[in-house]
């Protein structure tokens, strides 16, 4: 059993470790019951032991005369240690390097007196006849125990060092990580009118906050970074152009956090995006007109960049408080043909979407992988479900309606249903219709109404009902 001298020492040593670990704290004796919760934290998630905050605190301030054995551990093991038994070892092993080092240090003394004795005698000796020579055995020992000592001081050394790179490099790293996870960034509006003020709130740990920038991104590609005046607070940000755009969090170089901001006009627009390249443009519904009695995108038009497989056209109306988002009627006649400059397994999206959710599917010819349903919080992928019986040439002009009735959606393919789901969250208002090709596609009409019939909103693109 360890004596208790010997244990209050160890609690000392255990003290120490963490006042060099969180120089940045202040001493322990100072830190208040929030910085304790704080470690409180830290040492759950490195050891998955939890020690009371109101523990810590007495044992730092050493309130407490005799620990639990468990609070012991778990200090040792966030510290590195397999445990307090580990640590106590460790301290031992170092104590006793320590005394036979200095043990070695006389020894090596009083042989050097002993050899100065030794050559005085030697030369009274030299008159003798017989001359009198060293003891090899001696003299390998006093070798042996001198190079054992350079060899201590080396693994001290070499300790002392490793550990100040492990607190440089790793324990450090794993407290800023742990800080940054705590930073909260958050917004309660992200879809509106151009020019649309969003406000961001935030709060950040104070020894980041010097560190941390705020950089606004518009759909237009314009950057603009400052800092932040408080490290709890609220800040306010303008966007002016329509598309999408950012708010993003910076720690020193490196986005730590993104907020989407989705700026719209009142109205129809065309969104072309290739995600891989990074590329999206907005264009003027009017750049889509025809006289074939639809709209399509010249190809043309497109951004030479973005010809590829991965290219995404949308056309998109939005308009506040269009229907209610939870019973409605929602119809469309599309095509994406080789005429719309579709591409390999084309497909047809439509979504209607509200502030908070979005109800849609995805239809596409062959590629039964890239078929999915959308409802509320619930979603249908044909990468997690055998969708193959779903034969859709999209070539074709196919009517595509959804139908909500009280959380309970319907999708439709030219009058035949092809699946139902339920979900649970309201929507709310639905403020957008977007249909959106693989390629360019094209749009005949639109049309949404009221459970009862009731047209709420219909736009026909033949130039001869426009």
């Amino acid at each position: 059993m360890m004596d208790e001298y010997k244990d209050k020492r160890y609690i000392k040593e255990i003290i120490k470790e963490y006042n060099i670990l969180l120089e940045s704290w202040g001493s322990s004796e100072s830190w208040d019951l929030n910085q304790f919760k704080t470690l409180e934290n830290m040492i759950f998630e490195t050891t998955k032991i939890d020690v009371n905050a109101n523990t810590l605190k007495r044992f730092f301030q050493q309130k407490t005369g005799n620990p639990q054995l468990a609070t012991k551990d778990a200090l040792c093991r966030f510290l590195g240690y397999s445990g307090y038994t580990d640590f106590v070892m460790k301290k031992t092993k170092k104590e006793e390097t320590t005394n036979i080092q200095t043990e070695d240090v006389v020894e090596e003394t009083k042989e050097h007196t002993n050899d100065t004795d030794k050559k005085a005698d030697s030369s009274q000796l030299e008159k003798a006849p017989n001359k009198v020579t060293k003891d090899p055995e001696e003299v390998s020992n006093r070798i042996y125990k001198k190079n054992k000592w350079y060899v201590n001081f080396a693994i001290i050394l070499l300790l002392i060092i490793g550990g100040y790179m492990l607190y440089t490099y790793k324990l450090k790293d794993m407290y800023v990580e742990y800080l940054l996870s705590k930073i909260e960034f958050t917004t309660s509006q992200v879809k509106g009118i151009c020019p649309l003020t969003v406000t961001f709130s935030y709060h950040i740990p104070a020894s980041l906050f010097e560190d941390i920038t705020v950089m606004y991104e518009e759909a237009n590609g314009d950057i603009s970074e400052r800092k932040l005046n408080e490290n709890i607070d609220k800040i306010n940000a303008t966007y002016i152009y329509e598309g999408e755009a950012f708010c993003h969090l910076k720690y020193k170089d490196r986005i730590i956090k993104t907020i989407p901001v989705e700026c719209r006009k009142t109205g129809w627009s065309v969104f072309v995006r290739e995600e891989r390249k990074k590329i999206f443009r907005v264009f003027p519904m009017e750049q889509a007109y025809n006289d074939s009695g639809y709209v399509s995108l010249p190809i043309e038009n497109v951004p030479q960049e973005a010809h590829t497989n991965h290219m995404f056209v949308s056309y998109v109306f939005y308009k506040e408080k269009l229907i209610d988002g939870d019973n409605f009627i929602y119809e469309a006649r599309v095509r994406n043909s080789k005429q719309e400059n579709a591409v390999p397994c084309s497909d047809i999206i439509m979504y209607i979407h509200s502030d908070t959710a979005m109800h849609g599917f995805a239809m596409n010819e062959n590629g039964y992988a890239y078929i999915k349903f959308i409802s509320g919080e619930n979603t249908i992928k044909g990468d997690e479900y055998n969708l193959s019986r779903f034969n859709f040439n999209s070539s074709e002009w196919h009517v595509m309606t959804i139908k909500v009735v009280n959380k309970k959606t319907t999708f439709y393919v030219d009058g035949e249903e092809v699946l139902g789901m339920d979900y649970k969250e309201p929507l709310g208002y639905a403020n957008e219709l977007t249909l959106r090709f693989k390629g360019c596609g094209a749009v005949d009409y639109v049309k949404v109404s009221n459970l009862d019939g009731k047209v709420v909103y219909e736009k026909n693109f033949d130039p001869d009902k426009r």
